[in-house]
């Protein structure tokens, strides 16, 4: 997550929600300086069977099952990311099923188990349309149940509904509690609780009960209701009026939406759901307080949610059933320009512009569509949308219609093949742009239509260098691409007929010399992360497609690496997968970190991620909650097997490293002594930025470390969370690594060369420096008062390169232009801008550093929009 955006979002929100605060009155809402007098004959929770119903998929039309679920019941999940496995509880009848997960410890956000793990419909008493479920967070305040038990209080064998009970004492949720204490400062020792999952027989719906046993002689008066949702990305929220972007709206319900499986909708009964914080992947919605009563049991209806699917207009018409709601069915069939069904066409439907309804799923080769609408809707709005094409609509249809069909615009397909210069197969970034006032497709937000790079009809990132790209009707540049080492081309073409196919071929040449030097990106997110939408798959196209050899998955508290995915794509000759990581996030606290190399173990909670918070469990229920100092949390990290480095991520800000410690450039010293590390190596420098904006910023910082002494080296990594707008591999770290092969690095050899600064960034740009042979991070010995830097600076023909700064000892020695007649040999080597040496002054004693880094001023277009070239390198030390 970026860094303090939840703790604003976090700490704004819930001033809202809450109005005033929590009650003020400490005897009443139970605040820390309150005196706890207890019952004397305390309450107690039923518990139910430990195990319930033997084949909880087997029920009937007329009935539901609870009990333990066997591992051969649970289908994967469609994008790899489930979490759940034998031993967990399935609530299902014949329409639906929910998986709660057994006693923790969990992979969850929530680390205690009892939580939802995955939905699905059931279909032949199978788990089928598995949604991608991510996570619920069921709340009283700032608090949840710590589970110590999971049974079966209803296993529907009476014919009745099925319960799946999760209980324990309440206890602070660990992962947030450094930004809800204070705006949700109720406490709730001396509380349990359980948490119902209830299904009734032929019900598309679970119901979610919380019952309170209080042993506290006193009510508790008022409970701020906050229900969270994690993984937000990876199930679009959705809400009929501001459809795919309700956010910023209170509404009834609230829809998380799959269009490869199911998802739910979410609702309170008799309640609205306010608006709460949004930032960073996480959402949640606010409710009216609740009162829980003094030495009794107090049950609440806390939500429901409507399992339905695929996609969001299957959703709302199971909803609609469930609650009485009559809909009106509209198909048809949309075709293209000549009359031919058109596949992987949505259609969306909105009453006016401020309400949006519903879409429906992407026609298949028939072209054929459904919408339903609730029936007192009247006229209406058509839209019809498939990538590539423009915008049909809107086609206004009146009350009564039930039919009708779309036409799309004129349009026809672009067939591209990008080759290495023996004509091989090459990685490449494909994109078509508009030519002579051509306009790119618009779709409004409230569609949630996943469009591409703004300003481009397509962007395809290929494996093989080949794809078939939907265009409408006009002028279209085609630009061809692999990264900052190659030269690009561009096709311009165009589509006079619908249906017309154009061939595009194109061969790349690779300029940059780079010998036994590979580049990583150590900080790229998936949708295993809380605050990415990017498929794994996707993730990595995107760094192989832009020539960056060494991708490294950064997913929050979850280890993992490329692997398996290199593996899957056949791509083992362009990219090395095997450097594990995670970015520990200590969630707006004192800092991002990744954590290089990690080796994944699914024999562990969350692969093996290191912890940053200790926290009570069933076993240690006394243990207090407690976010760990940075420096005990780096030496657990660095005492692995791996003997990882950590690299300091994105660090200024008050919930950043060097912000929260005090760090200050000027003097060297930190407010935060006992939260210093001195060991740390790595810092990331340039977070998807350049040496401009960082230059009276973060390279300050830098900057000072080195001029005390203290050998602390750049990393530059995209930190991407969606490839659409963040590109991987912008900035990019490249190391000597003594080979060109992908196949033959290992993760010990990358970890040691960031650590020791043996590398350069590249924002586009290449910038070699030596003094001898020694390159970044090394030692000479000059011999002498003056040394002499040997400088080089490559960029392929359309990168812009502006100038060169030489840093010596913390100041710019020299800033030297760069123009045309500065490159060495401009026919035979053009790639070459400026190549010279450079002299400087050696300090006596500890010696002198330089740094060499060079920019220029125009965008990486067409290729990373909104990206400025540059590259740096890491310091070379010398002595007299």
């Amino acid at each position: 997550m970026r860094a303090s955006l939840l703790r604003c979002f976090t700490i704004s929100a819930l001033s809202l929600a809450i109005g005033c605060g929590e009650p003020d009155d400490d005897t009443a809402d139970g605040g820390n300086d309150a005196a706890q007098p207890t019952c004397e004959s305390p309450p107690e929770l039923e518990l139910g069977d430990p195990d319930g119903h033997a084949d909880p998929l087997g029920a009937g039309p007329a009935e539901a099952r609870a009990g333990r679920v066997a591992g051969d019941a649970l289908p994967p999940f469609p994008s790899g990311l489930g979490t759940w496995d034998e031993g967990g509880f399935l609530l299902a009848n014949d329409r639906v099923a929910m998986v709660i997960e057994d006693v923790g410890p969990s992979h969850l956000y929530d680390p205690w188990g009892g939580r939802p793990l995955g939905i699905a419909r059931v279909e032949e008493g199978a788990l089928v349309d598995v949604g991608d479920f991510g996570e619920i967070l069921i709340l009283t305040g700032r608090y949840t149940v710590m589970t110590t038990s999971v049974t079966v209080l209803a296993d529907g064998s009476d014919g009745g509904a099925a319960i799946v009970r999760a209980s324990g004492p309440l206890r602070a949720l660990p992962f947030f509690e450094a930004i809800t204490s204070g705006p949700l400062s109720t406490e709730f020792e001396g509380v349990d609780a359980a948490i119902d999952y209830v299904l009734e027989p032929g019900s598309s719906h679970v119901d979610v009960r919380i019952t309170y046993a209080s042993s506290l002689a006193r009510p508790i008066s008022s409970i701020t209701t906050m229900h969270g949702f994690m993984y937000t990305p990876r199930m679009p929220a959705f809400a009929p009026g501001p459809g795919f972007s309700p956010q910023s709206l209170a509404v009834d319900a609230i829809s998380y939406t799959d269009e490869r499986g199911v998802g739910f909708v979410y609702e309170v009964r008799g309640e609205e759901l306010g608006v709460g914080i949004n930032a960073s992947g996480f959402e949640s919605r606010f409710t009216r307080r609740r009162p829980i009563a003094e030495c009794g049991l107090t049950t609440v209806e806390h939500a429901r949610l409507t399992i339905a699917g695929p996609g969001v207009d299957a959703m709302q018409v199971a909803h609609a059933d469930e609650n009485d709601v009559a809909m009106r069915a509209i198909e048809g069939v949309v075709r293209d320009a000549s009359g031919t069904p058109a596949a992987g066409v949505r259609v969306h439907v909105r009453a006016s512009e401020e309400r949006y309804l519903t879409r429906s799923l992407p026609t298949g080769d028939d072209g054929r569509y459904m919408v339903h609408v609730p029936a007192s809707e009247g006229a209406l709005e058509l839209f019809a949308y498939r990538q590539g094409d423009a915008l049909v609509g809107p086609v206004s249809i009146d009350a009564a219609t039930t039919t009708r069909d779309l036409a799309l615009g004129a349009g026809g397909w672009v067939r591209v093949t990008v080759t290495d210069e023996g004509g091989g197969a090459l990685p490449s970034r494909i994109q078509v742009l508009p030519l002579d006032g051509a306009s790119v497709p618009s779709v409004p937000s409230a569609f949630g239509e996943a469009l591409p790079t703004s300003g481009r009809v397509q962007v395809a990132l290929s494996e093989d260098g080949t794809e078939t790209l939907r265009v409408p009707a006009g002028r279209w540049r085609v630009a061809m691409s692999r990264g900052y080492e190659y030269e690009l081309e561009t096709r311009d073409v165009e589509v006079t007929s619908d249906g017309q196919t154009i061939d595009v071929s194109a061969q790349l040449e690779r300029v940059i010399e780079t010998p036994g030097v590979q580049c990583a990106d150590f900080h790229i997110h998936t949708r295993r992360s809380n605050d990415s939408a990017d498929d794994v798959l996707y993730k990595l196209r995107g760094a192989i497609a832009d020539g960056l050899e060494i991708p490294v998955r950064s997913d929050h508290e979850f280890a993992a690496d490329f692997t398996a995915e290199v593996s899957a794509l056949s791509a083992e000759e362009w990219a090395y997968g095997g450097v594990g990581s995670v970015e520990m996030s200590s969630m707006e606290l004192w800092g991002h970190m990744g954590v290089v190399p990690l080796t994944p173990d699914p024999t562990r909670i969350n692969m093996g991620a290191p912890l940053w918070q200790e926290w009570p469990t069933p076993e240690q229920p006394d243990l207090p909650l407690r976010t760990m100092s940075p420096v005990e949390v780096f030496d657990a990290a660095r005492a692995r097997p791996e003997r990882p480095t950590v690299i300091i991520n994105h660090p200024l800000g008050d919930t950043n490293y060097f912000g929260y410690v005090g760090y200050d450039p000027i003097t060297g010293t930190v407010e935060r002594e006992a939260d210093w590390d001195d060991e740390f190596t790595a810092v990331e420098f340039f977070n998807d930025a350049d040496w401009g904006r960082e230059r009276g910023r973060l390279v300050v910082h830098w900057l000072s470390f080195l001029d005390r002494g203290r050998r602390v080296f750049a990393v530059g990594s995209s930190d991407s969370h969606g490839l659409d707008t963040s590109p991987v591999g912008y900035p990019r770290t490249c190391m000597q690594l003594g080979t060109d092969v992908p196949g033959e690095l290992s993760p010990n050899g990358v970890r040691d060369a960031v650590a020791q600064g043996r590398s350069t960034i590249s924002g586009g740009i290449y910038v070699d420096a030596a003094i001898g042979d020694a390159g970044p991070g090394a030692d000479v010995v000059a011999g002498g008062a003056r040394a002499t830097v040997h400088v080089r600076v490559q960029a392929a023909s359309w990168v812009d390169v502006d100038a060169i700064e030489i840093v010596v000892d913390g100041r710019t020695l020299d800033t030297i232009e760069i123009l045309p007649a500065d490159a060495p040999d401009p026919v035979a080597r053009p790639h070459v801008r400026f190549e010279r040496d450079v002299e400087f002054d050696v300090a006596e004693g500890r010696g002198s550093y330089v740094i060499v880094a060079a920019y220029g001023d125009a965008a990486l277009e067409p290729v990373h929009r909104g990206r400025t070239p540059f590259g740096v390198t890491n310091p070379i030390f010398v002595t007299r």
